[in-house]
C-alpha cells in the first residue's frame, strides 16, 4: 500500500518505520528539506531495546501529498496550516494521530469528499535526532471511523490487518469514546509532570503528588461528562504505573523548549468547562502555569 506519512516528529519516524518494514512504501513528509535529505541519506534508524534497525526509506519536504492514503502525525498546533494544504487536494483517506480533542473543529471543515478517520497512539516514542526514534513503549493504535464511505473500507481493512507484535491497529466503535479516555489520560498526566518535572510514576509513587493527580481528576470528568468515573480512574492509574519510568510528551517539550500541546489538552478542558459554567481552579492554574513557562 502507498502511504504518506505527514510529520517526521518521534510519532512519524515511528510509524514511518513499522509501515515501511511491512512492506508498504511509504513517503515520509518533513517540514524540513534538511531532515529530508539525512533520512534519504542515511536511512530510517529504530532503537528498540538498545538494538538498532536502519531502513531506507523515501522522505520529501514538499507538500505534494500524492498517496491515497495519509496518516497525519502533527501535533494540533500544527494542523491548521495542514489541513489547509488537504483542501486543494483530490479525496483522501486520511488518518488524524493527535493528542487532546482540539483537532476536531479543524477535522469539520474538510471536505466531505475525504474519508477520515481518528487515532490514538499508544506507542511511546522518543526523537533522537532527524533520523533516530526510540521505541521506549509498545502500545497498539487505536482508530474509529469519523467521515468514511464505502470506498476506504478496503483500505482500512489493510491497515487492521496488521499485527506485527510490537505494532498493531485496532478499530473501535466510538471515536468519541476513545478520544476522552485519551484526553483523560493526557491531561491528569502530562500537565503535572511538565510542571514538577517528574516522571510519570511519580505521579503515583508521591502521596502529595497523587493527591493532586486524583482533584485534577476529579475536576475534569465533570467537564467530559465520564459517568464510568471509577473505571476511567484505574486506567489513568494503570498508565502511571506502565509508563512509571517514562517522561510525558509536555514534560520533553518543557525541557527543550518547544511549544507544548496544552491547548489541545487542558485547552479543550478549559473551554468546555466554561461553556457548562463549572469551576475547576486546579485545571485552570495548572493550563496558566504551563502557558506561562512556554512565554519565558
Amino acid at each position: 500500500m502507498k502511504i504518506g506519512i505527514i510529520g517526521a516528529g518521534s510519532l512519524g519516524l515511528l510509524y514511518a518505520f513499522y509501515l515501511t518494514k511491512l512492506q508498504n512504501q511509504i513517503t515520509l513528509y518533513t517540514n524540513r528539506e534538511e531532515q529530508a535529505e539525512e533520512i534519504r541519506r542515511n536511512g530510517l534508524t529504530l532503537i528498540k531495546n538498545d538494538i538498532s534497525f536502519n531502513i531506507s526509506i523515501n522522505a520529501d519536504s514538499s507538500s505534494e501529498y500524492k498517496e491515497d492514503f495519509l496518516i497525519v502525525t502533527v501535533k494540533q498546533y500544527h494542523l491548521d496550516k495542514i489541513a489547509a494544504t488537504l483542501k486543494k487536494h483530490s479525496p483522501k483517506m486520511i488518518l488524524f494521530l493527535q493528542n487532546g480533542m482540539g483537532h476536531l473543529d479543524i477535522l469539520s471543515t474538510l471536505s466531505k469528499e475525504h474519508q477520515i478517520i481518528i487515532g490514538v497512539s499508544e506507542h511511546g516514542a522518543l526523537k533522537v535526532n532527524n533520523h533516530t526514534v526510540i521505541h521506549s513503549g509498545i502500545g497498539k493504535t487505536k482508530i474509529a471511523f469519523y467521515q468514511m464511505g464505502e470506498k476506504g473500507i478496503n483500505k482500512l481493512n489493510t491497515l487492521t490487518s496488521i499485527n506485527e507484535g510490537d505494532f498493531s491497529f485496532e478499530t473501535v466503535d466510538s471515536w468519541k469514546e476513545m478520544l476522552i479516555e485519551k484526553l483523560m489520560v493526557n491531561a491528569a498526566i502530562n500537565p503535572l509532570t511538565a510542571l514538577l518535572r517528574v516522571r510519570n510514576g511519580a505521579l503515583i509513587e508521591n502521596l502529595y503528588y497523587k493527591e493532586m493527580l486524583m482533584s485534577l481528576f476529579n475536576e475534569i470528568i465533570q467537564v467530559l461528562d465520564v459517568h464510568n468515573g471509577e473505571q476511567m480512574l484505574q486506567h489513568v492509574l494503570h498508565i502511571c504505573e506502565k509508563t512509571s519510568e517514562n517522561e510525558s510528551s509536555m514534560y520533553k517539550d518543557i525541557q527543550m523548549g518547544s511549544k507544548t500541546e496544552i491547548d489541545a489538552i487542558l485547552g479543550f478542558v478549559v473551554k468546555r468547562a466554561k461553556q457548562k459554567n463549572v469551576n475547576i481552579p486546579l485545571t485552570l492554574f495548572l493550563y496558566n502555569a504551563i502557558k506561562g513557562i512556554e512565554a519565558k
